[in-house]
């Protein structure tokens, strides 16, 4: 995760949602990007849900990790280690060993780092930095791992790789087997945590049971104590248990416990399920057309993992396009769907899309909750409510709620889930987009730069369908022809810039004097033609006086020397009697003309 800081500062992100204060309690599991020489959290978010929970005023308990001030539930991870490479040291006779370690920032691999080089310290076994390779917690550490250590050492095997994890460990066993080795008969391997994967990798990794499920028991049996006014020591271990299978004891080790097979089938075909229905998801989603066929698509992959409901939560400026999407000024660049949306903390302007509780239908609503979680409906004992965070890289978008859902921890399928339902909601915001974008854009292309009116273009791709629609049904279309008067005498007292404010002027009388059905175009340089459908001819006189009587007050606004004046001609055109849209554009021309002719006959000198 460490490759995209930008989703991770996302993801994080989910710290700022809720006021520490309205818990009785607090219980964080941080175990990563923990600096050891700044004593503290200090990448992107961990810094704040650290002092925020600190400033609470409530009991805090920290899992995995020691963190100063906070009482601490977990395992010794150093003794854990410790346990790993002495099995293998004083039952297995081995002294020649690689280590294949997680993160260096992470609290768990730094304790049990030392825990396995202290062993070696104490016991005179050769642990140099050649014999140790750290990267992250994932497969592909393990591969890197194998792959760089083997190079380092010629081709020469250790007699066991000790891995700080169980995925690291299996990306040993791969990375060997692609190489022709076979893992336990030419090195052994080991893991930790126990995963169910590990258990049934071929071959089974040995492993560290962190018994978790005892992990929980003591943090409520502690917040009990500290309730109760007793006395609680600030650092509690939880045990450990070493589980030996076959990639260190090559032969077959004893099965696992009959009630962990029985568990372990039943999450099997709860996976099953849930895999068919994520893949259902999937293919559903890039077809959805709204947020409602999201939401919809959504349920009926989280009905199978036996939850009580969900609310979705998404800012509302996601639905705002011409907030999203604007032209910068001068540059005429579009901006990016994110450009509004917060980075840090969750904006005021959230709205509840979608509610959904087991056995009914969702319920799809527009209602603005602003980013308080206490105006969500967080009730009932013994409930627990999933919050997952839904972000474009480091832009927020919302959140998931997912209530009582404990068959969704345990398959781990929660991250699937809000990834999908991510990328689906990118998709459709993005596609929306660009409807929006194109619309915008072919506004744009049919509108005059300086007047904002509509050009020729807009003439033809507007005017000339709505004449043709006309003709069909009926009514009278009113076109109006205006030309600007003596706009040469202004370019030549004045000058070409203030010829173009005086034809902006008459543009805006034009604009704000018509009714909202009509068309404006700029139809030449200082000539316009307006066209609206179904006016009285009675009316026509009014609205040409309105606009005469606006110009006045605009020049003043705008500082022009002269008020610019307009000549008009008009008529009343029957799109049904057979004679074109031009023809009488031309007949209104004409009228103009002659009005103009007229005026310029009186007009003194």
């Amino acid at each position: 995760s460490g490759f995209y800081p930008e989703h991770n500062y996302g993801e994080y992100n989910i710290y700022r949602l809720p006021d520490y204060g309205d818990f009785d309690a607090i219980l964080l599991d941080i175990n990563s990007v923990f600096d050891a020489k700044s004593n503290e959290y200090s990448a992107m978010g961990i810094q704040y849900i650290v002092s925020a929970a600190a400033a609470s005023g409530k009991p805090v308990i920290s899992m995995a990790n020691h963190i100063p001030g906070f009482y601490y539930v977990g395992i010794d991870n150093h003794s854990a280690s410790t346990s790993v490479i002495e099995h293998l040291h004083r039952n297995h006779g081995l002294s020649d060993f690689w280590f294949a370690l997680g993160p260096a920032d992470n609290y768990e691999n730094q304790a049990r780092t030392r825990g396995l080089l202290d062993y070696c310290a104490r016991n005179g076994l050769p642990c140099g930095e050649d014999r140790v390779f750290a990267e992250s917690f994932i497969i592909e550490c393990g591969i890197h791992a194998f792959n760089t250590l083997l190079a380092r050492h010629d081709g020469r095997l250790p007699q066991a790789i000790i891995c700080a994890n169980d995925h690291i460990a299996m990306g040993i066993c791969h990375a060997a087997r692609a190489a022709g080795f076979c893992v336990p008969d030419d090195f052994l391997v080991t893991g930790f945590d126990n995963t169910d994967l590990s258990a049934t990798f071929s071959p089974p990794i040995t492993s560290v049971d962190q018994e978790c499920w005892t992990m929980g028991d003591t943090c409520v049996d502690i917040l009990r104590r500290i309730w109760n006014g007793e006395a609680v020591p600030e650092i509690i271990n939880t045990p450990t248990r070493l589980v030996l299978r076959q990639s260190t004891e090559r032969a077959a080790a004893a099965p696992e416990p009959v009630q962990k097979m029985t568990d372990y089938i039943g999450n099997s075909s709860s996976s099953t399920d849930f895999n068919y229905k994520m893949s259902a998801m999937q293919y559903k989603l890039p077809a959805c057309k709204s947020i409602e066929e999201i939401c919809r698509a959504l349920i009926d992959c989280i009905c199978v993992l036996n939850c009580d409901g969900i609310d979705l939560i998404l800012d509302s400026r996601l639905f705002d396009q011409d907030r999203m999407l604007s032209f910068r000024d001068h540059t005429g660049q579009l901006r990016d769907i994110t450009n509004g949306l917060c980075v840090e903390g969750y904006p005021n302007t959230l709205e509840l899309v979608c509610m959904w509780e087991k056995g009914s239908e969702p319920i799809f609503t527009r209602k603005r909750i602003g980013n308080k979680l206490s105006t969500l409906a967080l009730k009932g004992s013994c409930a627990n409510y999933l919050f997952a965070p839904l972000h474009f890289m480091e832009h927020t978008a919302g959140f998931l709620c997912v209530r009582n859902c404990l068959d969704l921890m345990r398959i781990k399928g929660v991250s699937v889930i809000v990834s999908t339902l991510t990328m689906a909601l990118r998709t459709y915001f993005s596609a929306q987009s660009l409807t929006y974008i194109n619309h915008v854009l072919s506004g744009i292309s049919m509108k005059d730069g300086l007047t904002g009116l509509y050009n020729r273009l807009g003439y033809h791709e507007l005017a000339l369908p709505l004449y043709r629609e006309m003709a069909g049904g009926g009514g009278k279309l009113l076109i109006l022809f205006l030309d600007m008067d003596r706009l040469k005498h202004i370019n030549d007292v004045y000058g070409h810039a203030e010829g173009d404010r005086a034809i902006r002027c008459v543009a805006a009388a034009i604009q704000e004097n018509l009714p909202q059905n009509a068309i404006p175009v700029r139809y030449g340089g200082d000539e316009f033609l307006v066209l609206i459908p179904n006016v009285d001819g009675e009316a026509v006189p009014l609205l040409l006086d309105s606009i005469e009587t606006a110009l006045p007050a605009l020049a003043k606004a705008q500082g022009l020397p002269e008020v610019p004046g307009i000549s008009s001609g008009f008529v009343l055109a029957d799109p049904s009697c057979g004679r074109s849209l031009d023809e009488y554009v031309h007949e209104a021309d004409e009228r103009m003309y002659r009005e103009k002719k007229a005026k310029k006959v009186q007009r003194p000198g």
